[in-house]
């Protein structure tokens, strides 16, 4: 009997013993965006400027105005993979459900730094006196805007562990800690030129003071303009070295354990953190930093 109890006590033993340290338990995908707070000083445009490969298409922002849509934000949409692993736990002699190590993999397109700048060249072109003997002015005005955006498209490779509630309950919650590297695989800067001519008349006293007009954000054009785009490439990669907090919510479709959509599972997730940029031949970026995961989904087994 004590030589029964001692073998299956050795057996026992050198089954947790085999035991892996870490099981593939899930697999996903998801669909979702992100936010960053950017630098967009002068000083910021023109160390971009001296970065890209065709710096004649970058004006001297000293002789221009700063212009009321220069925003200090850029951000990017995602598409993520994932795959998760369980890790054992040798003091309970059992797998723990409510860890997990995620791996993630995908891919991006987006933009940071954004600079915009305009210019406005007004001068007399004649003058008359009216019939009722008030003197009518003619003023020819042109204006000329420059808009530029650091742009990217790369591919992301991110690590996380997991701490989750319940993960038996049909709703689940989790946080824990991550880490995401990203790598451009082209960085250029995206170039739009607006130009408007505009010929008015006022009376004496009266010219019209003419501010910067408004345009369509994504088509840079009004209807008495013209607008060109161009790009041209950086002479240094992107990369991103992003620490961040994940905070999600998952929901298990169905109950029913006979069916295929009991391991389906939906999830939301944001998540808050910190963005070093490294730009090659300039100094290093520190962005704060959401990303969202909008819409997303895991199969467990």
């Amino acid at each position: 009997m004590i030589l029964s109890f001692a073998v299956a006590s050795l057996t026992a033993q050198q089954a947790t013993e085999d035991q892996s340290k870490l099981k593939i338990t899930s697999f996903g995908s998801s669909i979702g965006f992100s936010g960053t707070y950017v630098s967009n000083t002068t000083a910021d445009y023109n160390s971009l400027a001296g970065n890209v490969e065709d710096p004649g298409y970058f004006v001297n922002a000293g002789r221009y105005d700063e212009s009321k849509y220069n925003y200090g934000f850029g951000g990017n949409g995602n598409l993520q993979f994932y795959l998760g692993l369980t890790p054992y736990c040798k003091k309970r002699g059992e797998y723990r459900t409510d860890r997990e190590l995620r791996i993630n993999f995908g891919f991006s397109f987006g933009a940071r730094r954004t600079f915009s700048y305009f210019h406005r060249n007004t001068f007399l072109v004649d003058s008359y006196q009216s019939n009722s003997g008030n003197m009518v002015y003619a003023d020819s005005s042109n204006f000329t805007r420059m808009n530029y955006a650091e742009s990217y498209y790369g591919v992301g490779l991110g690590l996380a562990y997991l701490f989750k509630t319940n993960p038996e309950r049909r709703f689940h919650f989790y946080t824990g800690l991550g880490m995401e590297y990203g790598l451009a695989l082209r960085s250029f800067v995206n170039i739009n030129e607006y130009h408007e001519s505009t010929f008015y008349y006022y009376s004496e006293g009266n010219r019209p003071v003419l501010e910067e007009p408004d345009f369509e954000w994504m088509g840079f054009k009004d209807d008495d303009g013209n607008s060109s785009r161009t790009t041209t490439n950086m002479n240094g990669n992107l990369m991103f070295i992003r620490p961040y907090i994940p905070l999600g919510v998952n929901f298990r479709i169905t109950n029913q354990t006979q069916s295929f959509f009991n391991h389906v599972n939906l999830f939301m997730e944001i998540n808050p953190g910190i963005e070093f940029q490294l730009v090659g031949n300039e100094e290093t970026y520190i962005n704060p930093y959401l990303g969202v995961a909008m819409m997303g989904f895991t199969y467990r087994w």
